[in-house]
Order: structure tokens, then C-alpha cells, then sequence
């Protein structure tokens, strides 16, 4: 256990770091990454796959959690918009990749070793990744906030959810009805952190 959390830590740091050094460390305070790592030690899923990138915050946590296993893989799906200028400037997405940076740029390199990034609009990527995968044990979407999106998503993963399945979705107020429906497909619940949009749900 003391090993785990000294590993956690030094990872937690280098990530900070990176953060730190492009502006960005008000992420050091949201804890839905660790939540992640804590489901994935937890669920010990052998596919994971999550819509959204950017610096990788999220990314890593699940990559950390496979590591502990020692088994699985995530599988990223990745559009990324690049900063402008050398400085984020004002009012420029907060998930914008820095210059001369990539989707992931903040995740440790050790980690990588069990990564599949793939980029592309995830209506083109999605589809094709999934029909390569016998299930999708995790499931992660984090990525553009539309409603017709979500509902593509959850429609798309549907046949790959098993029993044990877990979904997290963010920003699920868009089209909270794509959740229920997901969730209805199963006979199960939604669940919501708090007052907020982010949800999960377990496939019973």
C-alpha cells in the first residue's frame, strides 16, 4: 500500500509539473482523475477507452491504475486544438495542446507503454476501434460537448458493454437523455457526482 502511494505521488508531481509549466494548474484541484485511477484499480478492466484527450490529465490516471494491475490497455481517441501563440492567450480553451506539443503531453513516459492513442474525429475513429475489441470494460467520454455526440457514443459502445461495464461521462447535461437511455438499455442507473454533469454507471 505504501509503495502505491509513493508511486501515486511521484506521478501526481511529474504531472503537476508539466501543468505547471504551461499554465494550467487549476487542474491540480479536480478530482475526478484520481477517482479514475481508484475504478480502475478497482475494476481491473482489460479495455479501456476514453473520448478525449488534451494534456492527458485523465489519460494517466487510468494508465497508472493498468499499470498497478500490471494488465490492460487504454485505447484514446483524440482530436486535439492547438494554443495559437507561444502563450495561451484569454479566453483560449483550456484544453488547447501548447505549441509544439501533442494529446497527451502530460502523461509520465513510462506510462505509454500500455497507451493506444489514435486521433481523429471520434464519429470516424470509434467505430473502428470498438469492432477490433471484444468488449470495453471502462468507458470514458470527455470530449466534444454536443448532444448529438453523446448520443453517438453511447449508441456506438452499446453492443461492447458487458456486465461489470463501467461508463463516465462528463458534461452529460447537454443531452442528459443519451444517459438514460444507455441506461435504460441495461436496466441500470445513472449516477451524478454531486450537482454536477458528470456521470457513471454500472452494467449489472
Amino acid at each position: 500500500m505504501f509503495s502505491e502511494i509513493t508511486d501515486l505521488v511521484s506521478a501526481e508531481r511529474s504531472i503537476h509539473r508539466a501543468l505547471q509549466r504551461t499554465g494550467r494548474t487549476y487542474y491540480a484541484q479536480f478530482p475526478a482523475p484520481l477517482e479514475l485511477y481508484l475504478i480502475t484499480r478497482m475494476q481491473r478492466p482489460r479495455h479501456a477507452v476514453e473520448s478525449g484527450v488534451s494534456s492527458g490529465l485523465s489519460s494517466a490516471h487510468i494508465l497508472m491504475g493498468l499499470e498497478r494491475n500490471a494488465r490492460g490497455r487504454l485505447h484514446s481517441i483524440d482530436l486535439p486544438q492547438y494554443q495559437k501563440a507561444a502563450e495561451r492567450a484569454r479566453g483560449e480553451l483550456s484544453w488547447s495542446v501548447p505549441r509544439g506539443k501533442d494529446s497527451g503531453w502530460a502523461i509520465p513516459s513510462r506510462l505509454k507503454a500500455r497507451w493506444d492513442l489514435r486521433k481523429g474525429r471520434s464519429e470516424d475513429v470509434l467505430p473502428r476501434l470498438i469492432n477490433r475489441l471484444p468488449s470495453i470494460d471502462l468507458y470514458c467520454h470527455d470530449s466534444p460537448w454536443t448532444p448529438e455526440h453523446l448520443a453517438f457514443e453511447f449508441e456506438t459502445i452499446r453492443p461492447k458493454l458487458r456486465s461489470g461495464s463501467i461508463v463516465v461521462a462528463d458534461n452529460t447535461g447537454v443531452n442528459p437523455e443519451a444517459a438514460r437511455a444507455l441506461a435504460r438499455a441495461f436496466g441500470t442507473k445513472v449516477w451524478h457526482r454531486g450537482t454536477s454533469s458528470l456521470i457513471g454507471m454500472y452494467i449489472p
